[in-house]
């Protein structure tokens, strides 16, 4: 019984540990194109950030619709000490207008890079603003 036991606690021990994700955050540098599959939601336009390694960001958008392109520039703080969550991403941490966001990083590989929204669950319909994916242009 008490093998038994010990086995049980063991298996549980790994699937808790292995279900914990181990995001390395020093991927983030580079540039990263937001896209989704086309046959579930449709962008109209584009948009790249560009993570300088150093708490700094590019950002460049475009709208199809209007044919307009802007860019944008600002700074982001990784993990955060007075955001709760591990693996977190915050825009303009240092502003209080609307433009401070903190995203928890899901993913994040080679060429590959989810962000859930801090307070949103995952849902479909929140894609393209609560739940953003990224793959990396370079």
């Amino acid at each position: 019984m008490k093998i038994l036991r010990t086995l049980i606690c063991a298996s549980l021990l790994v699937a808790v540990l292995g279900g914990c994700e181990k995001i390395n955050l020093n991927r983030l540098e580079g540039t990263w194109a937001e896209q989704y599959d086309p046959t579930v939601f449709a962008m109209d336009g584009s948009l790249e950030f560009t993570f300088d390694g150093n708490g700094k960001y590019q950002l460049h958008t475009y709208d199809a619709l209007s044919g307009k392109t802007e860019d944008h520039s600002g700074g982001y703080l990784l993990d955060a000490e007075y955001i709760e969550e591990k693996n977190t991403i915050t825009f303009n941490p240092y502003m209080s207008d609307f433009t401070n966001v903190t995203y928890k990083i899901v993913k994040l590989t080679s060429n590959e890079m989810a962000w859930q929204k801090i307070g949103t669950a995952p849902n479909p319909g929140t894609w393209g603003s609560d739940y953003r994916h990224f793959v990396r242009v370079k």
